[in-house]
């Protein structure tokens, strides 16, 4: 996600639109093919549920500028051939069905993560992820950003984004990992990608 993240960085930066069908598209099955895995771990599912919501929200945010915006002076009786209206109209019919599938997707992945890995138990059970958080909601906008690392906001929600999804997941997953008493070490550090 973080890698997905800092392409779609790269690709705004050069005016161009971020990429869905073989970044996003792809990550999303994958993070619910894990389901077997986490399935007898609720907060891990649940972490696992979060992910996909927030995978899911970026697909949307990615397709829904797709939609063509009809000029003021458009009518239906341009010179446009009427192959390159059906090939428009295929299209468009190709990205709305792509939004609706992810935006309920989106939604039912949001409803399991609150199912699973409720904010008042990672309040009482995760207590510093939870106060890892950035409380001031007012900061998200700026909490995307360029940098990899930087703050989550809890609960996870429609508005955010998969890098702070990320930050909050690697947060919780040492965290579980110090609970549970399992020696193990993440590899991940958004500081210092490589």
């Amino acid at each position: 996600m973080a890698a997905y993240h800092a392409q779609d960085i790269s690709l705004n930066l050069r005016g161009r639109p971020g990429e869905v069908e073989n970044t996003w598209k792809t990550l999303l099955p994958l993070c619910v093919s894990y389901a077997g895995r986490t399935k007898d771990f609720p907060h891990l599912d649940g972490l696992r549920s979060y992910l996909s919501a927030a995978i899911s929200s970026a697909i949307c945010v990615h397709v829904s500028p797709r939609a063509p915006r009809p000029k003021s002076h458009d009518s239906p009786h341009d010179s446009s051939s009427h192959a390159e209206l059906a090939k428009q109209h295929a299209l468009v019919t190709e990205n709305f069905h792509l939004m609706a599938d992810h935006y309920q997707k989106l939604h039912r992945f949001t409803s399991d993560s609150r199912l699973t890995l409720p904010v008042d138990e990672i309040q009482k059970l995760y207590p510093k992820t939870w106060m890892g958080r950035e409380p001031n909601a007012r900061l998200m906008k700026e909490a995307g950003g360029t940098k990899l690392s930087g703050p989550y906001f809890l609960p996870i929600e429609l508005d955010a984004t998969p890098i702070q999804a990320v930050r909050f997941g690697l947060r919780l997953l040492v965290e579980y990992c110090e609970r549970e008493k399992l020696e193990y070490a993440l590899k991940v550090n958004l500081e210092k990608p490589e």
